[in-house]
């Protein structure tokens, strides 16, 4: 009959400089992946659109393309604050019908789809910058 080797207990084969390396690894993997996840929560928030919760009076920056605008609500004597928001039309779908009678409008920012449909009219900030 063969023997069993024992059960449990250090394996003799690591040397505890060995035992400590791979501890040290292990650590360093796990807040490495901490870090990332902790990225992914807490990460940049410029990147989050704001549209949907502009209201007239607000002011905001485009953080996204002149194709696909993200808006950044800022405060309106922040240098960024590039346009203010004349007018919310949460029941409006087509830019044009919801802007024409807004005096000062100089653009509009239209979102459809996913049930969240809404136009903002919005002109140049002139409050910018000021302090």
């Amino acid at each position: 009959m063969s023997q069993l080797p024992p059960l449990g207990g250090p394996n003799a084969s690591y040397t505890p400089a060995q035992i400590r390396r791979n501890r040290l690894i292990f650590l360093g993997l796990v807040l490495v992946l901490a870090g990332l996840v902790a990225f992914w929560a807490l990460g940049p928030y410029e990147t989050k659109d704001q549209s949907a919760t502009l209201k007239a009076g607000d002011c905001f920056e485009n953080i996204g393309t002149d194709k696909e605008a993200k808006t950044k609500k800022l405060d309106c004597t922040d240098a960024h604050a590039d346009y203010k928001v004349l007018k919310m039309d949460r029941d409006g779908v087509v830019d044009t019908f919801s802007c024409s009678g807004v005096p000062g409008t100089t653009g509009s920012l239209t979102q459809s789809g996913s049930g969240d449909w809404f136009v903002v009219c919005f002109k140049e900030n002139d409050e910018q910058g000021r302090k």
